[in-house]
């Protein structure tokens, strides 16, 4: 066992004993898609952004068996420095003897997964009382082997509630609503199907061309029967509307201020970074930049948003498509999907980047899309060359991938201030940029 994963151990067991006896609300957020829009969500609307209000939510993606350490610590990320670890294990070790409390008395953790057991550690680790499961499909299959066996793993945020825990499930997602509950646990849901706790009634992407800070999406949204509307700035697709949707169902079902969970979501929420942010783009054009990370849900779900973005008839809908990966034996059809989604919706130039993305240019072409209107690149960085060329003002481009293909690389070549990239995109410290 390597040192870093005796500290890691150390830190759980730590985390462990502070909430046992601290006894925080736990809110778990897992599922193969949107977990870090739904987890920010929740957490705005909690208002974890506000000094005093004592929640505190994942930051960034430490949804790990370090990163919910972290969370419930509060602590930043160590990573190479000796006294930045003596630290939190003095911190972690203070909190678990009682020496010290939590900083919060709700925690909003997201919890990922890698490999079989992961969710289970985590969830015996922070026990939820509120369960979200945000959609259940292929993801890291390299090492679950099959879809089935990636709900089993992602179930476990809810099959372990207690009693008189909440589950939250997706009314869309047939495999999450599959999932047995333990006898007593409530079960909630949202989505857009007609009997969803939280329905999602509408949504349309905003463009404001004069102001385009506040451009972004607005939603209909009925909890327990009462409609609310919710627009928000700089993010815009369907996942952001099942994130506030998810939000607003765990506010009520805590009985939280469903005014103040729309106002703070109103002006505080603007997307994470990656995540279908919309950017201004340069000559004038607009970017669906959702390049964090990739999955065959998530890819589906941003081709559908590229196809109802408003443009004019004389604009171009851009899909720039990276290689999905970890899909082990479901990736030449997942990639193959994709493809035909492109040329079914109608986008005009699809550009695709690394090894397995091949298949979604072939299968697009084979859907019926030009072959002029395909363009492939082995690196995404000479992709992002190609389509600033071609790209006119009122065009759209859509910008995803998995993060092992680097899209980000295209979103800050084609974004109108790549001076703030930093700010605005994933992967730009120092450790990211020297990498190939």
């Amino acid at each position: 066992m390597s040192l870093k994963t005796i500290l890691e151990r150390y830190l759980g067991k730590c985390a462990a004993k502070a909430i046992k006896r601290d006894k925080p609300l736990i809110i778990g957020v897992a599922g193969s898609v949107g977990k870090s829009s739904t987890k920010q969500a929740i957490g705005v609307a909690l208002g974890s952004l506000e000094q005093g209000s004592g929640v505190i939510a994942t930051k960034k993606n430490n949804n790990n068996e370090l990163g919910v350490p972290l969370t419930i610590f509060n602590h930043p990320a160590p990573g190479r420095s000796f006294f930045s670890w003596i630290r939190l294990l003095s911190r972690a070790t203070s909190c678990s003897i009682g020496l010290t409390s939590l900083d919060a008395n709700i925690f909003v953790l997201e919890m990922g997964t890698d490999r079989p057991g992961d969710l289970f550690y985590l969830v015996t680790m922070a026990p939820p009382l509120v369960g979200v499961i945000t959609a259940i499909g292929p993801e890291h299959t390299e090492f679950f082997g099959n879809v089935d066996e990636v709900a089993k793993e992602e179930s476990t945020m809810v099959r372990g509630l207690p009693s008189h825990g909440i589950a939250i499930l997706n009314a869309d997602d047939p495999i999450s609503q599959k999932v047995t509950l333990p006898l007593g646990v409530v079960r909630l849901t949202f989505g857009f199907h007609a009997d969803a706790t939280a329905r999602i009634l509408e949504t349309r992407i905003l463009v404001d061309e004069q102001n385009p800070d506040y451009s972004g999406m607005e939603m209909k949204i009925a909890v327990f029967g009462t409609t609310h509307v919710v627009r928000l700035r700089k993010a815009a697709g369907k996942p952001h509307s099942y994130a506030v949707a998810a939000a607003l169902l765990t506010v009520a079902a805590i009985d939280g201020d469903d005014r103040m969970a729309i106002d703070r979501l109103q002006r505080q929420f603007e997307g994470m970074p990656g995540r279908m942010r919309l950017l201004r783009g340069v000559k004038k054009t607009w970017l669906l930049d959702d390049s964090y990370n990739s999955s065959p849900l998530a890819a589906l779900s941003a081709i559908r948003d590229l196809a109802v973005f408003p443009i004019s008839e004389s604009n171009k809908r851009i899909a720039a498509l990276g290689d999905m990966l970890e899909l082990g034996a479901l990736s030449e059809d997942a990639h193959i999907q994709l493809g035909r989604m492109v040329a079914e919706c109608g986008i005009d130039m699809l550009v695709t980047c690394g090894t397995l993305a091949h298949a979604t240019g072939r299968a697009a072409l084979e859907a019926g899309m030009s072959e002029q209107s395909i363009i492939h690149f082995d690196k995404s960085s000479d992709a992002g060359r190609f389509i600033q060329e071609r790209m006119h003002s009122g065009d759209v481009v859509l910008i995803k991938g998995s993060q092992g293909a680097r899209m980000e690389r295209i979103t800050k070549e084609l974004m109108d201030h790549p001076e703030n990239a930093e700010k605005l995109i994933v992967r730009q410290t120092a450790e990211w940029l020297a990498k190939i």
